[in-house]
């Protein structure tokens, strides 16, 4: 198990309310920062899940490298009294892929499991699925979890601060 140290108030963007706890949040935030180098550099999305400890501390199973679309984590969730959410990255650029919002199995797979999800994107941004509400939220632009060198914005893809599930399968749909 890693623990995770708690960060103080960080630059986020305004979202909209979430049932997030503060030090979730944070915990996902620090090793997705961490894990986004890596990400980009080897073209691979890294996950894991956040558990609540006795003592109320948020840990991180061990990190999982999956492929360049998926990840399926292999960590040991044995020590948590609850896991609260889990968390990847999305792997390095690339313009085929609709990688800068969550995906529909990324949500999906969050709702199912009745845990919140914390996805990194290749232009840097954070998101937030909260898996009771079945809703992703975006907590920061882009640049704000570091950026892939290779990435480029492009202009004609709107994106949103939050998407539904039905939203999400709407716009992959179009992808």
């Amino acid at each position: 198990m890693r623990h995770i140290v708690m960060l103080g108030a960080f630059g986020l963007c305004p979202i909209m309310a979430t049932a997030q706890p503060a030090g979730e949040m944070e915990a996902a935030r620090e090793i997705l920062l961490e894990l986004q180098s890596r990400s980009f550099a080897e073209n691979r999305e890294y996950c894991g899940y956040i558990g609540l400890m006795p003592d109320g501390t948020y840990m991180a199973t061990e990190v999982t490298r999956g492929t360049s679309d998926s990840c399926l984590s292999r960590g040991d969730e044995s020590r948590f009294v609850e896991v609260t959410a889990s968390f990847h990255t999305h792997a390095g650029y690339d313009p085929d892929a609709d990688s800068e919002v969550p995906s529909v199995e990324d949500l999906a797979g969050d709702i199912d499991e009745g845990v919140n999800g914390y996805v990194a994107t290749p232009g840097g941004r954070l998101w937030f699925n909260d898996g009771e509400d079945g809703v992703a939220y975006l907590i920061c632009g882009p640049n704000c979890m570091g950026q892939d060198p290779r990435y480029r914005e492009d202009v004609s893809d709107q994106i949103q601060d939050s998407y539904s599930l039905d939203e999400l399968e709407d716009r992959q749909s179009g992808w």
